[in-house]
């Protein structure tokens, strides 16, 4: 017989970081990019890397705490498996963003 799972709070934290860093990511490096096509980032880049740099650490750390998540016993571990992803995809949107920036 199977004890029911408790909620995994590191999992929980974690997909809401990677949510929120793969949201911010994306919208700033949209903004960025349309910026430079238009020719109006020199005005916003230093804002734009910083709040890109700070969203991209948010993805950076709710990967970590998804890492822990996994490793509860009893509780459930797909809300973990999912933060880590979204933090990892936070993580690369912010450096393909970078590289796309510098071409």
């Amino acid at each position: 017989m199977q004890t029911p799972q408790q909620p995994n709070t590191l999992g929980n934290a974690s997909l809401w970081m990677g949510i929120a860093s793969s949201v911010l990511v994306f919208g700033i490096g949209l903004c960025a990019l349309a910026g430079a096509r238009q020719g109006w980032i020199g005005a916003a880049a230093a804002p734009l890397l910083v709040c890109g740099a700070t969203s991209a650490f948010v993805g950076l750390i709710g990967a970590i705490v998804g890492v822990g998540g996994l490793f509860g016993a009893n509780r459930s571990k797909a809300t973990a498996v999912v933060g880590v992803i979204l933090g990892v995809v936070g993580l690369c949107l912010f450096f393909g963003a970078l590289a796309a920036l510098r071409r």
